[in-house]
Parts: structure tokens; sequence; C-alpha cells
């Protein structure tokens, strides 16, 4: 019998919770070793440089495969397999070639991503660069294997990928940074992306996709219409991906350890974005695909419930990182080379960061949202204004704010992304007035339950800030989430009860299917 889709959302949570922790200790661990240091500052531009590439397939593989996938597979198992197995060949071979190409442009690759850096660290940058680049290969494997094993509800192998990365890159730190340093991390970097395709390998294989598959000729109206179909999604990533790699270009020319700075925060703030929100919505994501391919009126319901629902998750989460963000840093990071100085930019990053946490969820689940509606050109137009407006805003606020206005520069994006999104939603598809002002008014009741929660965090703050760090941090985070239960109840917010009735309806219906 098939998982259910309760199942499923609870595994994947777990598995998300145990990943982000290693995560967690990863990070933590390499500011323990190495700080806001030029040394790290130049790992991280080096890093940046094969998920960029990453980010320009990747997501476009995972998500606009799926329905290529699904169409062909109700025509026919085999023609399923054989469309798929061309596909991966083709992405192997270009990523290929991408990576051979990128090699020989490294040291022009890092001076334009790293314009502040010196001489010295452009060189460490481009041999760290070097090692890590062919990782990208690997990862288009493992966007390919996630695609397929998400949409047969095989979650976990894809959540587990990250699992032995962070462990490999956590005993590279530990055991041999003291003999190979910084490159060291570097390789453990290019063996965790190694690992992530082999986690998913014997899961696959049974859906016969990753033979290669060299039978190009027979299928070159299959490949104009996919990377037709695809390349809104890949300029969308990109330009997405581009939003990092600005905010390290600008921040390589502030003061030291800018770079890792934000790094650091990112990621921090990625914690609970990932292992909650973005759980849920990859969860949901299969429910979107069928309800757009069946051209349902539920598909509309769909997603502005699942807008409110990633908004009222968000809000206790968003309330807490804004109340304890130096707390959470120092808890996180401050220890051995993470000094005070370092403590004040990664908390100054994160605290704005913060900021767009709920909008990054939202905007993803609007992507997906668009690509199941076969309208990926809005995606792009929506990123690509994104970025440009995170450049531009970039510019300006790190004049004022420093790093803290890069991260800010970046939360404004998300959210000007957001509502570019929701704004186009109603002229793809049919939106009912009643169902809109519905949810416009549940959306105001968000918003003011957002402010309630945050403000009474401000104010009953002080009467514990005094208290162990820790102990500060589960205190607020507890009031937080009593206090948007309660305030749920009294603003009778429907979302709760619609989850349940989701989940429910998904149990009953798996059941006699």
């Amino acid at each position: 019998m098939k998982k259910t889709i309760v199942q499923a959302a609870g595994m994947i949570t777990l598995i998300a919770i145990f990943s982000k922790l290693l995560g967690f200790v990863r990070e933590l661990l390499m500011a323990s070793y190495f700080g806001t240091s030029p040394t790290s500052d130049a790992y991280f531009v080096a890093s940046i440089i094969p998920v960029l590439l990453f980010t320009a397939v990747g997501m476009a593989i995972t998500t606009g495969m799926v329905p290529l996938y699904a169409e062909a597979k109700k025509k026919s198992k085999t023609e399923a397999n054989e469309i798929m197995s061309v596909l991966t060949t083709l992405f192997l071979v270009l990523s290929f070639i991408v990576t051979l190409i990128c090699l020989v442009l490294t040291p022009y690759i890092t001076k334009i991503m790293a314009p502040g850096f010196s001489d010295q660290q452009l060189e460490l940058t481009n041999m760290l660069t070097i090692i890590m680049l062919p990782s990208f290969c690997f990862y288009v494997l493992s966007a390919v294997t996630t695609g397929i094993l998400e949409y047969e509800k095989v979650f976990a192998p894809p959540a587990l990928g990250a699992i032995p990365q962070n462990i490999l890159i956590i005993l590279a730190i530990v055991l041999l940074t003291n003999v190979y340093g910084i490159y060291g991390i570097a390789a453990a970097t290019l063996l965790g992306a190694v690992s992530q395709f082999l986690v998913q390998y014997p899961f696959i294989r049974k859906y016969n996709v990753l033979k290669l598959n060299f039978n190009f000729k027979a299928h070159k109206k299959l490949f104009r219409d996919t990377f037709l179909a695809l390349s809104p999604m890949i300029i969308a990533s990109i330009a997405y991906q581009l939003n990092a790699v600005v905010d390290r270009m600008i921040a390589s020319s502030l003061q030291t350890g800018s770079v890792s700075a934000l790094n650091y925060a990112n990621k921090l703030m990625f914690l609970p974005l990932s292992i909650v929100l973005l759980s849920f919505i990859t969860v949901l994501f299969p429910s979107i695909v069928d309800a757009a391919a069946e051209k349902s009126k539920h598909f509309v319901h769909l997603i502005f419930q699942g807008i409110n629902v990633i908004s009222l998750i968000g809000i206790p989460i968003m309330a807490v990182m804004l109340i304890e963000s130096e707390t959470l840093v120092n808890i996180a990071y401050k220890r051995g080379a993470f000094d005070d100085e370092a403590s004040l930019l990664t908390t100054t990053a994160f605290f704005f960061y913060s900021f767009g946490m709920i909008f990054i969820a939202l905007k993803e689940f609007l992507n997906r949202s668009f690509i199941a509606i076969h309208q990926p050109k809005i995606t792009m137009i929506a990123s690509v204004a994104s970025i440009v407006a995170n450049i531009i805003l970039s510019l300006i606020l790190s004049r004022y704010f420093g790093v803290g206005g890069i991260a800010l520069a970046t939360s404004i994006a998300m959210m000007l992304q957001t509502l570019f999104l929701f704004m186009y939603l109603p002229r793809k598809t049919e939106v009912d007035p009643e169902e809109m002002k519905s949810f416009l008014f549940s959306t105001l009741k968000l918003m003011l339950l957002f402010a309630l929660v945050f403000a009474l965090l401000y104010l009953i703050h002080p009467l514990y800030e005094t208290l162990h760090p820790i102990l500060s941090f589960f205190v607020s985070a507890l009031c937080a989430f009593i206090f948007t239960a309660i305030s749920s109840l009294l603003f009778r917010l429907k979302e709760m009860q619609w989850m349940a009735a989701f989940f429910k309806s998904k149990l009953r219906r798996n059941k006699h299917g």
C-alpha cells in the first residue's frame, strides 16, 4: 500500500530535522575552526560556483521533469522510461561539458564573483573551485532521481541525500583541518555530492531511467520541446541563485569576513525554513500537479490554502528569529575562531534575512504552482525582476547597513517576487471572486496575527533575557507558539482545520486507491 501523505510529511520532516541538525553541526564547526576569515570567505565563494551551475538546471529538472514523466507514464511505462533515460543522458553529457569549460575559465569566474578579494585570496579560491566543480555533474544526477522518486511518492531517499554529505564534511573539518586545512573540506564537499546520488541510486534502479541512452536522433522533437519548456525555469533558477552571487560579490568589497557572515546567517535562517515549510511544500506538490492536470477548481483552493498555511506556520518561527537573533547566532556559532566581531556581523545579516523567510517559502510554493499549470515564463520574469531589484537594493542598502543591507535587500526582493507571482495567478487560472475575497480577508488576519505575536514577544522579552541563552530561546519559542495558537482560535482561522481535513482526505483516498 502506498504511503499516505501524512506518513510522507512526517517522515520527510524527521529526516529533514536530522539532516539539518547535521548541517547545523557542520556550520558550527566551520565557524569554530575558520570563523569569518579570508580562508572561509574563499571557501564560501568557491562553493557557490558548482551550486550556481546546479541551480541553473537542478530545479528545472526536479520540478519540470515531473509533469513530463507523469504525462508519458499515462501513455506507457516503457515510453516514460525511454524518455527519461535519454534526457538523463543528455543532461549528464551537458553537465560534463559545462564543468570542463568552467575548469578552464576558473580564474576569470572567481575574479568576477569576488572583485574585492586580494590576489592571495583569489588564488586560494581558484584552487578550491577546481576541487569542487566536478560535484556539479553529480548534483544533476541527483536532481533527476529526486524528481522521479518524489513523483512516485518515494520521499525518503531524496531527503536522506544531504546526510552523508554533512557527515563527510564534519569528519573532514575535525580530522583533516590540521593536515590539509581548507583543501580537505573542499575534497569532502565533492565526495558529499557523489554520496547524494549514491544514496538514491538503489531506489531509482527499478524505474530503469538512469541507463545511458544516446538515441538522441530519435528524440529531436522531445529535446526541442523539453528545452523550450525548461528554459524559463533554468533562467528563473539562475536568477534566484544570482541573488546569492550578488550578495557575495558586494560583500567581498566590505570588511573581511562579510562573505562568511552572510553564509552563516543564511544557513541559520534556512534551518527552520527547510525543515518545516519546504517539507510541507514538497509533500503538497504532487497534489498540486494532479489538480492542475485535471483542470480542477480545487487547484486554486489548494493554492490559497497552501499560502495561508505556510504563513501561519511561519509566523511564530519568524517572530522568534527576529527577537532572538543575537541569541541564536551565539548559540549556533560563538566558539573557537568565531569571536565577538564575527557574532556582530552574522547577527546583523541573520536579523535582516529573517524578514524574508516566509516570502522565500511562498515564492517557492507559487513557482511550483505556475510550473504545474505549464506557465514557467511567469516564474522566469518574476525571478529576473527579483535579481534586478536585489542588485539595486544591495548596492544602496549596503552603504547604510553594511552586511545587513545586503540581507535586507534579499528579503525585500523575495517579497516583491512573491507579490508579482500572486498578482499573476488570476490571469493564468480561473479564480472565484468570493474565494479571492475570503483569501484576502484571511491574509489580513494573518498579518495582524504576526504583528500581535511579535509585539507580545518584544514586550515580555526583557523579563527573561538575562536567563541562559538556550533557556531564553526556549521561553521565546514556547510563548510564540502559545500566542499563535490562542490568537488563531480568537481570529477563527481555518488553516489548521483545513490541514487536518486535507490529510484525512488523502488518507481515505490512499486507503481506497
